[in-house]
């Protein structure tokens, strides 16, 4: 492991804040430096986890705007990055770089980056629904089958989650840059417009709601890791199953698979759902992957090149990790 504290870029923010208290939780001896524009919310986060302090970032400068005797770890991108002075930082000084800002359709100029330098440090792209927790739950189900022909998910953001304006600002923010919705349809990358968009989301408590297609790095890595033709992620905006029966807005996802299971076509659904919000089930997410990439969590760190959070973790024992936080994931043969 690389000397020096994990650099979280926007860690006074509400994900921010999550993250820190999951990557203490997990790595007691972790040093941590609370990046932000906001000293005084810095500060107070800074105090609540321990072995940590407040950093003041520039984004627009290079380094960050921070001096030379700064050492880091690792930098963790939880805002964003659109000159690339954070991604450069990381590469100058060696260490794992990871962002779950940009989008799947926003990344290009990384990738540049990182192919112009590619032995300077891992840079792990993590823009996945929730930091990754979607793509795990399908790769689960997809393990049952021998052929995976088709994988439908579905998040639902509730307007009285925390960071539920947060994440509607990045859907829009995304279907800006890119109006069509990307999707996999009988083995062909496909864009989809008008009517085609929508589609019916059906939650954990059975309600059936409105829902989008939305571009998001889970449909790239499920085509690439499962050979599934068909993948689309949709998002519905609304009441999650939780508050609906009366208790806290929850992160909820749900994921249906088809495919052959012992030679026959059969279809599995599995959900996930976090009762402390889209914030905090990011924040873990985040924890899971730089304790990968930094070699804390039982493994070899991650070497110089580019990699995704499915990548860094079998999905048994990543889900294992979200059980035990406190996470409810289920699985039923439809």
């Amino acid at each position: 492991m690389h000397s020096g504290s994990i650099l979280l870029v926007g860690g006074s923010g509400v994900v921010g804040r999550q993250a820190a208290r999951w990557i203490r939780q997990r790595q007691p001896d972790a040093a941590l430096l609370i990046g932000g524009r906001n000293m005084d919310t810095a500060g107070a986060i800074a105090e609540q986890v321990g072995n940590a302090r407040p950093l003041k970032i520039d984004m627009d400068k290079p380094r960050l705007g921070l001096a030379d005797d700064v050492k880091v770890s690792a930098v963790v991108m939880l805002a964003p990055d659109d000159g690339l002075n954070g991604l450069a930082y990381a590469q100058d000084q060696g260490v794992p770089f990871l962002s779950i800002v940009n989008g799947l359709v926003e990344v290009g100029p990384e990738i540049a980056l990182f192919a112009h330098n590619a032995s300077a440090a891992p840079v792990i792209l993590a823009s996945h629904w929730m930091g990754g927790a979607a793509t795990f739950l399908a790769l689960k189900l997809a393990q049952r089958f021998e052929v995976t022909r088709s994988i439908t998910l579905g998040a639902i953001i509730d307007e009285n989650d925390q960071a539920g304006p947060t994440a509607l600002e990045d859907m829009e923010r995304v279907h800006e840059s890119a109006p069509p919705a990307l999707i996999f349809k009988d083995g062909r990358r496909t864009w989809l417009t008008g009517d085609a968009v929508k589609a019916p989301l059906r939650a954990i408590d059975g309600r059936s709601l409105e829902a989008s297609a939305f571009s998001t790095f889970d449909t790239a890595s499920l085509y690439v890791a499962t050979g599934a033709r068909n993948i689309r992620f949709d998002l519905a905006s609304g009441s999650s199953s939780s508050r609906e029966a009366g208790g806290e807005p929850a992160a909820e996802i749900v994921v249906e698979v088809e495919g052959d299971i012992d030679g026959r076509a059969q279809r599995v659904r599995g959900t996930l759902e976090f009762k402390e919000g889209l914030a905090s089930l990011t924040g873990l997410c985040v924890a899971l992957a730089v304790g990968a990439a930094l070699g804390l969590e039982g493994r070899s760190a991650l070497k110089a090149g580019m990699s995704l959070p499915e990548l860094l973790w079998q999905p048994d024992d990543y889900l294992e990790q979200l059980a035990h936080s406190g996470v409810t994931i289920e699985e039923q043969r439809l």
